[in-house]
């Protein structure tokens, strides 16, 4: 009878640890990488709230190609790599001047979840979107790459969100 009990409790012990080691699996996201994708959100967001004198100078920036070279740029380093921050800036995505035209808009990110080996998807929802107040939800992939620096965004999607914020 005590060597049926010591059995269920050893089986049940270890049905308990598959379990908890299921559970972490893909739900676990490192620190190092959450910090990196909110540092980043919270920054580019930061836009929508720019003041008239904050895109001015921008888009003195932008005409004069000097953008690059400038300290607004090097807060990207932080949370972009290098390759990342030119195709941004070549897209037109960074600054977002689109993003003017929203001053309004508030967002809240609702889920971030990691996909596979340093790639994530993040839903946001944005409210106040235009005259008309909206609100949307959209997907934002994002992926990871270890730099000298640390762990930084070597690619992220942002035709959803562009799409969203460019049609006025």
């Amino acid at each position: 009878m005590v060597k049926m009990k010591n059995k269920y409790l050893l089986i049940l012990i270890s049905l308990l640890i598959v379990l908890t080691g299921c559970s972490k699996g893909k739900s676990d996201i490192p620190n190092e990488d959450k910090e990196v994708i909110e540092n980043f959100l919270d920054s580019y967001f930061e836009q929508f709230n720019y003041t008239e004198e904050e895109w001015e100078t921008l888009i003195n920036l932008i005409e004069s190609k000097t953008l690059s070279e400038d300290p607004w740029v090097d807060q990207w380093k932080k949370t972009l790599t290098q390759k990342e921050i030119l195709r941004l800036i070549s897209n037109r995505l960074l600054p977002n001047l689109y993003l003017r035209e929203y001053p309004e808009t508030e967002y809240i990110v609702e889920k971030l979840i990691h996909k596979d080996k340093g790639s994530y998807s993040v839903n946001i929802t944005f409210k106040n979107i235009g005259d008309e107040k909206k609100e949307e939800t959209i997907n934002i992939s994002i992926d990871l790459t270890d730099t000298e620096e640390g762990r930084r965004i070597d690619y992220i999607d942002l035709e959803e969100f562009n799409l969203l914020f460019n049609k006025k």
